[in-house]
Protein backbone atom coordinates (compact mmCIF):
# COMPACT_ATOMS: atom_id res chain seq x y z
CA UNK A 1 0.00 0.00 0.00
CA UNK A 2 3.11 2.37 0.56
CA UNK A 3 4.82 1.70 -2.65
CA UNK A 4 1.54 1.87 -4.50
CA UNK A 5 0.46 5.57 -2.48
CA UNK A 6 4.15 6.46 -2.86
CA UNK A 7 4.40 5.42 -6.97
CA UNK A 8 0.91 7.69 -7.52
CA UNK A 9 2.45 10.35 -5.92
CA UNK A 10 5.62 10.38 -7.50
CA UNK A 11 3.75 9.93 -10.94
CA UNK A 12 1.42 12.81 -10.64
CA UNK A 13 3.04 15.33 -8.71
CA UNK A 14 6.46 15.38 -10.51
CA UNK A 15 5.10 13.76 -13.83
CA UNK A 16 7.61 10.64 -13.55
CA UNK A 17 6.56 7.53 -15.35
CA UNK A 18 4.45 4.96 -14.07
CA UNK A 19 6.98 2.28 -14.46
CA UNK A 20 9.56 4.75 -12.78
CA UNK A 21 7.58 6.08 -10.00
CA UNK A 22 6.31 2.26 -9.24
CA UNK A 23 10.17 1.20 -8.72
CA UNK A 24 10.92 4.38 -6.97
CA UNK A 25 8.10 3.37 -5.00
CA UNK A 26 8.76 0.28 -3.97
CA UNK A 27 12.03 1.06 -2.85
CA UNK A 28 10.72 4.15 -0.62
CA UNK A 29 8.35 1.50 0.64
CA UNK A 30 11.48 -0.93 1.79
CA UNK A 31 13.50 2.09 3.34
CA UNK A 32 10.59 2.67 5.61
CA UNK A 33 10.31 -0.61 6.50
CA UNK A 34 13.73 -0.59 7.53
CA UNK A 35 13.83 2.21 9.71
CA UNK A 36 12.17 1.19 13.00
CA UNK A 37 14.27 -2.02 12.70
CA UNK A 38 17.79 -0.36 12.19
CA UNK A 39 16.16 2.33 15.40
CA UNK A 40 15.69 -0.76 17.43
CA UNK A 41 19.72 -1.93 16.56
CA UNK A 42 21.18 1.49 17.23
CA UNK A 43 19.13 1.51 20.50
CA UNK A 44 20.56 -1.91 21.45
CA UNK A 45 23.65 -0.85 20.66
CA UNK A 46 23.96 2.32 22.79
CA UNK A 47 22.44 0.26 25.91
CA UNK A 48 25.12 -2.58 25.32
CA UNK A 49 27.48 -2.24 27.76
CA UNK A 50 31.22 -1.33 26.66
CA UNK A 51 33.45 -4.26 26.34
CA UNK A 52 35.73 -4.86 29.65
CA UNK A 53 39.04 -5.29 30.54
CA UNK A 54 39.86 -7.03 33.60
CA UNK A 55 43.17 -6.92 33.69
CA UNK A 56 44.42 -4.75 36.47
CA UNK A 57 46.19 -1.52 36.15
CA UNK A 58 48.38 -1.82 38.99
CA UNK A 59 50.26 -4.63 40.93
CA UNK A 60 48.09 -5.32 43.78
CA UNK A 61 51.36 -5.73 46.17
CA UNK A 62 53.45 -2.48 45.37
CA UNK A 63 50.65 -0.18 43.90
CA UNK A 64 52.79 0.10 40.79
CA UNK A 65 50.95 0.46 37.55
CA UNK A 66 52.07 -2.18 35.19
CA UNK A 67 54.86 -1.06 32.75
CA UNK A 68 52.45 -0.87 29.35
CA UNK A 69 49.99 1.26 31.63
CA UNK A 70 52.75 3.50 32.88
CA UNK A 71 54.57 3.97 29.88
CA UNK A 72 50.82 5.30 27.94
CA UNK A 73 50.04 7.76 31.36
CA UNK A 74 53.82 8.88 31.50
CA UNK A 75 53.24 10.05 27.49
CA UNK A 76 49.92 12.03 28.43
CA UNK A 77 51.67 13.70 31.04
CA UNK A 78 55.08 14.56 29.18
CA UNK A 79 52.56 15.95 26.81
CA UNK A 80 50.66 17.75 28.87
CA UNK A 81 53.46 19.31 30.70
CA UNK A 82 55.31 20.22 27.18
CA UNK A 83 51.96 21.79 26.73
CA UNK A 84 51.07 23.66 29.39
CA UNK A 85 54.98 24.10 30.67
CA UNK A 86 54.04 22.77 34.07
CA UNK A 87 57.44 20.99 34.64
CA UNK A 88 58.16 16.98 35.09
CA UNK A 89 60.80 14.74 35.63
CA UNK A 90 61.16 10.90 35.33
CA UNK A 91 63.17 9.20 37.69
CA UNK A 92 65.02 5.51 37.06
CA UNK A 93 65.70 3.36 40.58
CA UNK A 94 68.12 1.10 40.06
CA UNK A 95 69.61 -2.00 42.24
CA UNK A 96 73.04 -1.94 43.05
CA UNK A 97 74.86 -5.00 42.97
CA UNK A 98 71.91 -7.09 41.99
CA UNK A 99 73.90 -10.17 40.60
CA UNK A 100 76.07 -10.23 44.14
CA UNK A 101 72.91 -9.95 46.17
CA UNK A 102 71.30 -13.05 43.68
CA UNK A 103 74.55 -14.84 44.48
CA UNK A 104 74.49 -14.50 48.23
CA UNK A 105 70.77 -14.57 49.09
CA UNK A 106 69.25 -16.54 45.92
CA UNK A 107 67.77 -15.87 42.67
CA UNK A 108 64.55 -14.26 44.22
CA UNK A 109 65.95 -12.10 47.00
CA UNK A 110 66.78 -8.76 44.01
CA UNK A 111 62.93 -9.50 42.96
CA UNK A 112 62.06 -9.20 46.59
CA UNK A 113 64.18 -6.26 47.72
CA UNK A 114 62.67 -4.08 44.57
CA UNK A 115 59.06 -5.28 45.46
CA UNK A 116 59.36 -4.16 49.03
CA UNK A 117 61.07 -0.83 47.76
CA UNK A 118 58.36 -0.43 45.32
CA UNK A 119 55.87 -1.28 48.05
CA UNK A 120 56.78 1.52 50.33
CA UNK A 121 57.22 4.37 47.78
CA UNK A 122 53.98 4.11 45.99
CA UNK A 123 52.47 5.90 49.28
CA UNK A 124 54.27 8.45 49.19
CA UNK A 125 54.11 9.99 45.76
CA UNK A 126 51.16 12.58 44.84
CA UNK A 127 48.00 11.24 43.42
CA UNK A 128 49.21 12.40 39.39
CA UNK A 129 52.84 10.83 39.97
CA UNK A 130 53.27 7.49 38.41
CA UNK A 131 55.45 4.39 39.49
CA UNK A 132 56.31 1.07 37.89
CA UNK A 133 58.72 -2.12 37.69
CA UNK A 134 60.36 -0.91 34.54
CA UNK A 135 62.73 -3.96 34.27
CA UNK A 136 63.78 -6.67 36.66
CA UNK A 137 66.53 -4.48 38.37
CA UNK A 138 64.89 -1.26 38.26
CA UNK A 139 61.63 1.16 39.22
CA UNK A 140 60.71 4.08 37.11
CA UNK A 141 58.91 7.10 38.55
CA UNK A 142 57.15 10.02 36.86
CA UNK A 143 57.03 13.17 38.68
CA UNK A 144 53.73 15.19 37.20
CA UNK A 145 54.40 19.24 37.65
CA UNK A 146 57.41 19.00 39.61
CA UNK A 147 60.91 21.01 39.33
CA UNK A 148 64.26 20.15 39.13
CA UNK A 149 64.84 20.45 42.45
CA UNK A 150 61.57 18.89 43.47
CA UNK A 151 62.68 15.69 40.88
CA UNK A 152 66.06 15.57 43.09
CA UNK A 153 64.30 15.72 46.69
CA UNK A 154 62.12 12.67 45.71
CA UNK A 155 64.83 10.42 44.11
CA UNK A 156 67.05 11.52 47.35
CA UNK A 157 64.31 10.08 49.58
CA UNK A 158 63.94 6.91 47.87
CA UNK A 159 67.61 6.29 47.42
CA UNK A 160 67.31 6.74 51.69
CA UNK A 161 64.63 4.56 51.79
CA UNK A 162 66.32 2.27 50.22
CA UNK A 163 69.15 1.93 52.02
CA UNK A 164 67.48 1.87 55.26
CA UNK A 165 65.27 -1.21 53.97
CA UNK A 166 66.44 -4.32 56.40
CA UNK A 167 64.04 -7.72 55.46
CA UNK A 168 64.66 -10.51 56.93
CA UNK A 169 64.96 -13.39 54.28
CA UNK A 170 65.67 -17.36 54.59
CA UNK A 171 69.42 -18.42 54.51
CA UNK A 172 68.87 -20.93 51.41
CA UNK A 173 68.31 -23.98 54.29
CA UNK A 174 64.26 -25.02 54.84
CA UNK A 175 66.02 -27.02 57.37
CA UNK A 176 67.35 -25.07 59.12
CA UNK A 177 65.11 -22.60 60.17
CA UNK A 178 67.25 -19.88 60.15
CA UNK A 179 66.78 -16.15 58.59
CA UNK A 180 69.40 -13.50 57.36
CA UNK A 181 68.93 -9.73 56.89
CA UNK A 182 68.47 -8.73 53.32
CA UNK A 183 69.99 -5.34 52.79
CA UNK A 184 70.57 -3.10 49.62
CA UNK A 185 70.68 -0.18 47.98
CA UNK A 186 70.20 1.84 44.73
CA UNK A 187 71.32 4.10 42.14
CA UNK A 188 68.87 6.87 40.56
CA UNK A 189 69.14 8.93 37.76
CA UNK A 190 67.17 11.91 37.13
CA UNK A 191 65.93 13.82 34.18
CA UNK A 192 63.88 16.96 34.54
CA UNK A 193 62.16 18.08 31.88
CA UNK A 194 63.90 20.27 29.21
CA UNK A 195 62.40 22.14 26.12
CA UNK A 196 65.34 19.30 24.32
CA UNK A 197 62.94 16.44 25.04
CA UNK A 198 61.19 16.24 21.85
CA UNK A 199 59.40 13.00 22.99
CA UNK A 200 59.20 11.08 25.97
CA UNK A 201 61.53 8.82 24.65
CA UNK A 202 64.34 11.54 25.08
CA UNK A 203 63.32 12.16 28.63
CA UNK A 204 63.99 8.17 29.05
CA UNK A 205 67.43 8.39 27.13
CA UNK A 206 68.44 11.26 29.58
CA UNK A 207 67.60 9.18 32.54
CA UNK A 208 69.09 6.02 31.56
CA UNK A 209 72.47 8.07 31.02
CA UNK A 210 72.27 9.84 34.62
CA UNK A 211 71.33 6.61 36.58
CA UNK A 212 74.36 4.84 34.82
CA UNK A 213 76.04 8.11 35.89
CA UNK A 214 75.34 7.29 39.10
CA UNK A 215 76.97 3.24 38.79
CA UNK A 216 79.81 4.95 37.58
CA UNK A 217 80.21 6.45 40.80
CA UNK A 218 80.16 3.58 42.71
CA UNK A 219 76.15 3.44 43.34
CA UNK A 220 73.90 4.29 46.42
CA UNK A 221 74.06 7.43 45.10
CA UNK A 222 71.69 10.21 42.72
CA UNK A 223 72.67 12.27 39.75
CA UNK A 224 71.03 14.22 37.32
CA UNK A 225 70.75 15.27 33.63
CA UNK A 226 72.01 16.76 31.77
CA UNK A 227 75.67 15.46 33.30
CA UNK A 228 78.80 17.17 32.98
CA UNK A 229 81.11 16.07 30.45
CA UNK A 230 83.36 14.22 33.12
CA UNK A 231 80.69 12.40 34.79
CA UNK A 232 78.95 11.46 30.97
CA UNK A 233 79.30 7.59 30.01
CA UNK A 234 80.78 6.84 27.26
CA UNK A 235 78.32 6.17 24.35
CA UNK A 236 76.02 3.13 24.36
CA UNK A 237 78.07 1.54 26.63
CA UNK A 238 74.98 1.92 29.69
CA UNK A 239 71.61 1.75 27.97
CA UNK A 240 70.13 -1.38 28.55
CA UNK A 241 73.45 -3.55 29.06
CA UNK A 242 72.76 -4.30 32.84
CA UNK A 243 76.48 -6.34 32.11
CA UNK A 244 78.70 -3.36 32.74
CA UNK A 245 77.21 -2.81 36.37
CA UNK A 246 79.80 -2.97 38.99
CA UNK A 247 79.78 -6.33 41.07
Amino acid sequence: MLAAAAAWLLSETLGIPPSLAAACGAALALLAAAVPTLAVALSQLRAAPAPQDNTPVRDRDTGAFRRDVFLELAEREWARARRYGTGAGLLIVDLDRAPRLSDAHGPAAADAFLTTLARHTSPTLRGADLVTRLAPTQLAVFLAQADPTGALDVAERIRERAEALDLAWPDGNPGAGKATRLRGTVSVGVAPLRAAHLNLQALVHDAEDAVAAARLAGGNCVRAAPLDAGLSPPPGSWRDDHRARPQ
